[in-house]
């Protein structure tokens, strides 16, 4: 039997809510019930994915804020339409983030500004008003990490580094905003089938596919779901949680044993290791 999540009457704000992971979040809210706005800086992005949510759950279900993260006059507006009227705000999903590929000789001081800000300084300033819009009645924010963040990944410093970054500044806010009843908890994804996802090529496809032990990414459908668990009664008593949810893919690491077994143990071994 399906998990169901009954968020009727509850608001909540996903920055990054156009495209990916940050729409499929704010989609799996507002089909719970939520009043769900959707935060980024396209417009492009923004206002069809509305539309589109609007089709399926009616126009009062969504709401849109066109803005940029790192800007806090932006974020404090969207904070305001997504609490409504009476300024208070159920959830918060942390979601905008991204990368820049490159060999740390040749990045420009301003790709580290950029990534360092969208990712860190973004969540921060949706941490920030999340919690100054729920410290009256508590609430829950959910920050999106990364298997990067403590798998070093090769040409993407700045943004292994963002996504360390973003996980402990999870943990720190989860310690001030305790007392005030708000959950703080973060979600890592591993390989997630989403739009930019899909833009990796298929030599890099291959390398992240036998990188997860359960197989193939994911759909990002996977994530909102662990949204909706971290925002459910269900979840009241975890707050500073990494949870990473990539099929295992953030095991992977050290070196690989398998000549060696094979030689020591011979053909009795190969029933048990994996095709």
């Amino acid at each position: 039997m399906p998990v169901t999540y009954d968020y009727a009457g509850k608001t909540a704000l996903v920055t990054g809510g156009g495209t990916g992971i940050g729409f499929a979040i704010a989609e799996e809210l507002a089909r719970a019930g939520a009043t769900v706005t959707i935060m980024g800086h396209l417009t492009e992005q923004i206002e069809p994915a509305a539309k589109k949510l609007a089709a399926a759950f009616g126009a009062k279900a969504v709401r849109a804020s066109i803005g940029d993260v790192t800007q806090e006059a932006d974020l404090k507006r969207a904070m305001e339409v997504a609490a409504g009227e009476d300024g208070a705000l159920d959830f918060a999903i942390a979601n905008a983030g991204g990368g820049i590929p490159g060999p740390i000789m040749m990045l420009d001081k301003q790709v580290w500004d950029h990534v360092l800000a969208l990712n860190v300084t973004g969540t921060a300033l949706t941490i920030k008003y999340a919690g100054l819009a729920m410290r009256k009645k508590g609430g829950r924010i959910v920050t999106i990490s990364s298997s990067a963040a403590y798998q070093p990944v090769k040409f993407m410093a700045p943004y292994s580094t963002a996504k360390a970054a973003v996980e402990m500044l999870t943990k720190g806010a989860a310690i001030e905003l305790g007392p005030f009843g708000i959950n703080v908890n973060c979600i890592a994804p591993g390989w997630i089938k989403s739009e930019a996802g899909l833009m990796v090529g298929p030599d890099l496809e291959k390398q992240m596919t036998e990188r997860t032990p359960l197989g193939d990414g994911a759909p990002p459908q996977v994530i909102a779901h662990g949204v909706l668990h971290l925002c459910s009664p269900h979840s009241s008593f975890v707050t500073g949680a990494i949870v990473e949810t990539g099929g295992g893919m953030h095991l992977y690491g050290g070196e690989d044993f398998t000549a060696i077994c094979l030689a020591a143990y011979g053909d009795a071994v190969k029933p048990l290791i994996a095709p």
